[in-house]
């Protein structure tokens, strides 16, 4: 018999009893939109709490340190990483850029123009254009080669100088470690992780490397942030810079390379891995409902197999195999999970959106949620419809029709 027959066969046996078929539909309908509901809610908790926490801002980025084995290293005014070492690492695949990134103290005596309480901040020193600013203009190429004492802060280090007007400190000087430097430019803010940050959140200011090199005096460089692409395998990528410094570094033979990424690396996994498991430990829960559902379809599948017994009979004595018989019931029940499993997705969709609308979460449905749906409702229609099937393709044409 044709798989085409069986279906409609299982069609019209569905149609036969269309309340009993509906009502055994309202709760695989319940179970299916609960779970991809709460699993829908969990991933987008899951992202809400990552960027929260800044989890992702730390994912695609790297920092390595060089460690020299004589203290006359610094001493001699070497630096840890020098251009060469730079530009290798900017050729890699994977990776955007690398840049020096000098961790210092601002107060009062330091960044004179600011009355506020001292603060960590970084200065991010450039070679190239910078950031794209709201007023004034970006720090440009040719102010790295003419060594210009230029300067581009964000807005919070402008309202700090001046709060009434903040954008007309630009084309003024202003005091850094007690040497002039020119605004050209605010730029916004930087995005911060509550908990995880790197080095990128805390910028405040951006200047020509040369200009910051020519001021202060004594700079050292033995570290450097290594931005990666989007999508690229980050273990990888980290593994191909670490390789690469301890091969070609140039001061390889005078220290170590280290990536300080590595326990960072593990705390995000980690907390990941929690975020994970608490959706899915909420979705397992949720998954009793549809559990039960799948007993009231194996009960209606074995209530049709009774009331239609001489009809298998008849069936069978014109020639019909028992895995006709078993494959016919078995349809039938995916069929109608098919049914329930579609409509309890729509379900979980509207009940997405609702949630979005009174909670900070976006909970939207993806090709993910959409294949565990109708993946659910497969599995809910073979297993729950197996044994009672099985059943009804055993049972003996004599005594099927008495």
């Amino acid at each position: 018999m044709r798989i085409s027959e069986v279906w409609k066969t299982a069609f019209k046996a569905i149609g036969k009893n269309k309340r009993r078929s509906f009502l055994t539909m309202i709760g695989l309908i319940i179970g299916v939109s609960a779970v991809i509901t709460v699993f829908s809610i969990g991933r987008a908790f899951e992202e809400y709490v990552s960027e929260f926490m800044g989890l992702n801002q730390v994912e695609n980025k790297l920092s390595f340190d060089f460690s020299p084995k004589s203290e006359n290293f610094t001493e001699n005014g070497l630096n840890g990483f020098t251009e060469e070492d730079i530009n290798r690492i900017e050729s890699l695949p994977g990776v955007q850029s690398a840049n020096y990134y000098i961790d210092q103290k601002y107060a009062a005596p330091n960044f004179s123009d600011i009355e506020s309480s001292e603060q960590s901040a970084f200065f991010k020193l450039l070679k190239k254009t910078g950031t794209k600013t709201i007023y004034g203009r970006s720090i440009q190429e040719s102010d790295y080669y003419n060594e210009n004492p230029v300067v581009v802060i964000n807005q919070k280090t402008a309202k700090a100088i001046n709060k009434e007007v903040p954008e007309s400190i630009i084309g003024q000087s202003i005091r850094l470690g007690g040497h002039l430097f020119e605004v050209v430019g605010i730029m916004k803010n930087r995005e911060h992780g509550t908990i995880l940050s790197t080095p990128e959140n805390n910028v405040i200011a951006e200047i020509p490397k040369k200009a910051y090199e020519h001021y202060f005096k004594g700079t050292d460089y033995n570290s450097i942030d290594v931005k990666l692409r989007s999508g690229v395998k980050v273990k990888r990528v980290s593994q191909s810079i670490e390789n690469n410094l301890k091969k070609y570094g140039t001061w390889k033979k005078l220290g170590s390379y280290k990536n300080q990424n590595s326990a960072m690396k593990k705390m995000v996994d980690q907390l990941r891995m929690i975020l994970t498991g608490i959706t899915l430990l909420v979705s397992v829960i949720g998954g009793i409902s549809l559990f039960i559902s799948g007993i009231g379809v194996m009960n209606m599948i074995y209530i049709s197999v009774s009331e239609r017994t001489k009809e298998i009979g008849v069936r069978r004595a014109m020639g019909g195999t028992k895995g006709n018989i078993m494959m016919q019931f078995l349809l039938e029940g995916i069929t109608l999970t098919l049914f329930g499993g579609m409509i309890g997705f729509l379900v979980s969709i509207l009940l997405g959106y609702v949630a979005s609308s009174f909670t900070p979460l976006t909970v939207r449905p993806d090709s993910f949620t959409i294949g565990l749906a109708f993946g659910l409702s497969v599995v809910i229609g073979i297993v729950f419809s197996w044994l009672p099937a099985k059943s009804a393709a055993k049972k003996d044409i004599v005594t099927l029709l008495r």
